[in-house]
């Protein structure tokens, strides 16, 4: 993310005389901030040492979205400067991406082997193994973190949202709470509570701690925890609250010529509404015209990766409007897509998306005989998370169904 160099952009311009623009940096995450801040920095790169010359080229390359020089640079950073977490874990995630699960995790090791104490590389680190499904090394790995800062809010906050993604509900929820005693605006904490509430089943509570991380957190990040407020309130059954988030999102102010996706976004929005309110035709109609729109936009933004577009929310919701129309095979070819994504999972959020997809398709499969096929697919989700509420009512019905067949036997 572009906050990744946002300190080493602060000192560039109190190295430049710059300190109240700088203040303003850490008061202010705007992305036309950032970026006009990060603009001055490149202007001053005669008064900079090497490193944070390479930091605020870094993060020029990812304004400029030139993602194989963004990496590169990152490269470069690593490799003068291996105690470099910042560098370290753009790497890290680079090779998450490419599946080189063991190379991510010696690129932070290189960190440690140059600051034994680095609390930062022991967070990393209790992410990828979270991502990963590998609870118990997650959980060790940020304790060592909290040892290292147990005055600190995030330290709490990690625990917390590695518990809420793998159905330590309750834990999750007490952690958060002391993220929050210790930092009473921190946005992450109320988007983690969110999850929480979320997997319990509790969708009011939910898209309250949705909204309130909106509520915190600065500028350009308001809009993503609204938009998991609307998904989990569509996906919960309650309209009612689902038209609040959107009404919410209407009354933030954007910058459109920032935000390139704004109109396919409330496009979008529109669209799943329709069809949450039954007007299945013009759902669907919408939804699909929508897709080579958001595509442009995307292939522009991925340039120079090898990312395919995806939108995993889009598969999502258009599914449940296929299936309302009676349409099983298009909804099963999208949930199948979910299922096995085009890219990697590389993250918490994008990983949900293919146990929901599983969940979903395995309920349809199973409709069609193929009980074992249903019963592999959500196998597999539970070595991540054994009880993810919104999965739940397909697991029910699977279960139903094994249930009716053994009841068949016995006639």
């Amino acid at each position: 993310a572009l906050e990744h160099v946002a300190g080493v952009v602060a000192i560039v311009l109190e190295h430049a005389g710059e300190i109240d623009v700088a203040g303003t940096w850490a008061r202010n995450g705007s992305l036309s901030l950032r970026i006009a801040l990060t603009r001055r920095a490149a202007r001053e790169r005669g008064r900079l040492t090497e490193h944070e010359r390479l930091h605020v080229d870094l993060m020029e390359a990812q304004i400029d979205q030139k993602m194989d020089r963004f990496v590169e640079i990152a490269k470069t950073i690593h490799r003068k400067y291996p105690n470099d977490i910042r560098a370290a874990m753009i790497l890290g995630r680079y090779e998450i991406d490419a599946g080189r699960f063991d190379r991510a995790l010696q690129i932070i090791g290189d960190v440690l082997a140059v600051e034994p104490n680095n609390a930062d590389a022991y967070n990393q680190i209790g992410y990828f193994y979270g991502y990963r499904g590998d609870y118990e090394k997650a959980i060790e790995n940020i304790k060592k973190y909290q040892f290292m800062a147990p005055d600190q809010a995030n330290p709490w906050d990690s625990l917390g949202e590695i518990q809420a993604y793998s159905g330590h509900y309750d834990e999750a929820i007490e952690n958060l709470q002391k993220a929050l005693a210790l930092k009473p605006d921190f946005f992450e904490s109320y988007n983690h509570l969110g999850v929480a509430y979320e997997g319990k089943g509790d969708v009011a509570r939910s898209v309250e701690n949705y909204m309130r991380a909106s509520q915190e957190a600065i500028n350009d990040r308001r809009v993503d925890p609204l938009l998991r407020a609307f998904r989990t309130a569509v996906v919960g059954g309650d309209l009612a609250l689902a038209r609040q988030v959107v009404q919410r999102l209407a009354d933030l102010p954007h910058d459109k010529s920032l935000d390139k996706h704004f109109e396919v976004g409330r496009a979008f929005i529109q669209a799943v509404l329709a069809g949450e309110e039954g007007r299945l035709a013009e759902a669907e109609r919408a939804l699909v015209e929508l897709r080579p729109r958001w595509e442009a936009l995307s292939k522009k933004e991925t340039e120079g990766t090898k990312y395919k577009p995806y939108w995993a929310v889009w598969n999502q919701l258009l599914s449940r409007v296929e299936l309302k129309l009676g349409k099983t095979q298009e909804a099963m070819a999208l949930l199948e897509e979910m299922a096995n994504p085009p890219n990697r999972w590389v993250d918490f959020e994008s990983r949900r998306s293919v146990y929901e997809g599983r969940a979903a398709l395995a309920e349809l499969v199973a409709r069609k005989g193929d009980l074992d096929r249903a019963d592999r697919l959500l196998a597999e989700n539970h070595k991540w998370n054994p009880n993810w509420a919104p999965s739940r009512p397909a697991e029910l019905a699977v279960a139903q169904m094994h249930r009716e067949r053994v009841q068949a036997a016995t006639r």
